[in-house]
């Protein structure tokens, strides 16, 4: 697990776990906090139980993510339904973690501590196009959150060096609100590199959030991470005909306690 200074705050816990340090076996070793895959459910329970004791969190709530730029605001916890579709969390309530899971797209996780709201959204670039980003803010300055007061920090994702993409999704990116030049690199072979973190760091700052932190965490390159796309390219690289990815994903959390 890994912590940002952005979010070292009194009274505030979290954290950006990698694939290591929990009990899942191959090919989900070992962290593995989904059960959206085919891991044993009694792995990702005795995982989730580790993550909670790192921080020493009682509660843990995750929602259904589907690249969307759909936010839930939890006020209760008894309404609370781990069912619930979207990609963004925001809350105020103490003792309870709220949770991103990933595998190279982006969890970021935000801060309001003067006016004590926490928020967490999932944003891959179907997500960061959508308006994921942006949403999220918007749900915690509905609550009481100033755009000024509010940290965020960027975690763990795939970075450009490593994220190819096609013609028809630069051309999405392009069509954005907050695209430069930089956010896209034109390879040879017809193809571009797309900068994620940048692009989110952009959605950022137009939502008037200031204060920005980055892990600098590749999921791609790095093997102590969870990578969708680093998994595909193994079983392609073994087995054309085999395209069944089967991987984990790594968990960020933060909570106020």
């Amino acid at each position: 697990m890994i912590t940002h200074p952005f979010l070292s705050m009194q009274n505030v816990a979290h954290g950006f776990f990698s694939s290591k340090g929990g009990v899942s076996k191959k090919p989900f070793f070992s962290l593995n906090c989904s059960f959206n895959n085919q891991d044993k459910r009694k792995n990702v329970i005795k995982n989730l139980e580790i993550v909670k004791k790192k921080l020493q969190l009682k509660n843990l709530l995750k929602i259904n993510q589907i690249h969307s730029s759909k936010v839930k605001i939890i006020q209760d916890l008894k309404s609370f339904n781990a069912d619930y579709e979207g990609d963004g969390i925001v809350t105020s309530l103490r003792k309870v973690g709220i949770a991103i899971l990933t595998a190279d797209c982006c969890p970021i996780l935000f801060v309001d501590k003067k006016n004590e709201i926490i928020a967490a959204c999932h944003a891959g670039w179907r997500g960061a196009v959508s308006g994921i980003v942006e949403e999220t803010v918007k749900s915690m300055v509905n609550i009481g959150a100033n755009n000024r007061s509010i940290v965020a920090v960027i975690g763990p994702t795939i970075h450009k060096k490593s994220y190819e993409i096609e013609n028809d999704v630069c051309k999405i990116i392009r069509k954005t609100d907050v695209f430069k030049k930089e956010i896209i690199t034109e390879l040879n072979n017809g193809k571009y590199l797309f900068d994620l973190p940048l692009f989110i760091r952009e959605k950022l700052l137009l939502s008037d959030v200031r204060k920005i932190g980055n892990v600098n965490i590749d999921t791609y390159s790095n093997i102590s991470y969870f990578s969708h796309r680093r998994k595909f390219h193994e079983i392609s690289n073994i087995n054309e005909n085999n395209k069944k990815i089967l991987t984990g994903r790594q968990i960020s959390i933060i909570g106020l306690v």
